[in-house]
């Protein structure tokens, strides 16, 4: 029996360049040329290999996202002060969304908000992490809360939100090129004045 082709290109080395180029553009400026040139693949094997545009998005918001929630528990999860693990996760977030020149932020906060309205698959995928951020941001304040780490004035998921809130606008911030340490400076603020 015959067998195909082995496929010829990188898999992750593919999705990692659609990532970087939706991170730059976002879904709607991202033409198909662009996305072939990025993935280092010709359409027909990009629509074989990984679907349509949309998909190929998707796929990258998730990879994206899967690389915050492992950032997330890695840092607020370790066995730290409740302050010092939410200003590492600060931290490493700046890391990512400064880690470019031009600074491009958050990928799902920079990019996913002007495609949820017209795009429920995408606006679901967007509240999923805006959700799972929220859930864990609000254990680890929970805990702290039970451990007596914190003031038991605080409500940890209101607070999980504020925190999340700084997040966004560290992101969109980023984008416009704000420095790292205005940011940092920011963060460090926000845990100082939510947590304590």
């Amino acid at each position: 029996m015959a067998r195909g082709r082995p496929r010829q290109f990188d898999e992750d080395e593919a999705l990692t360049g659609a990532m970087v180029l939706f991170w730059e553009k976002g879904l709607a400026a991202a033409s198909l040329d662009d996305l072939a040139k990025a993935m280092k693949m010709n359409r027909p094997s990009i629509y074989n290999a990984f679907g349509n545009k949309e998909a190929i998005y998707r796929r990258s918001l998730a990879r994206f996202c899967g690389q915050l929630d492992k950032g997330m528990q890695e840092t607020i999860n370790a066995p730290t002060p409740v302050q010092v693990g939410l200003t590492a996760f600060f931290d490493q977030a700046i890391k990512v969304y400064c880690g470019s020149n031009p600074q491009m932020g958050c990928l799902m906060i920079c990019t996913a908000p002007s495609e949820a309205v017209s795009n429920p698959e995408i606006g679901k995928d967007l509240k999923d992490l805006i959700s799972r951020l929220d859930a864990g941001l609000s254990q680890r304040l929970e805990r702290a809360l039970r451990e007596g780490e914190i003031s038991d004035v605080h409500q940890p998921k209101l607070t999980a939100k504020l925190l999340q809130a700084t997040l966004q606008t560290i992101a969109l911030r980023a984008r416009t090129g704000e420095s790292k340490a205005s940011l940092r400076k920011l963060a460090r603020y926000a845990v100082k004045t939510l947590v304590y």
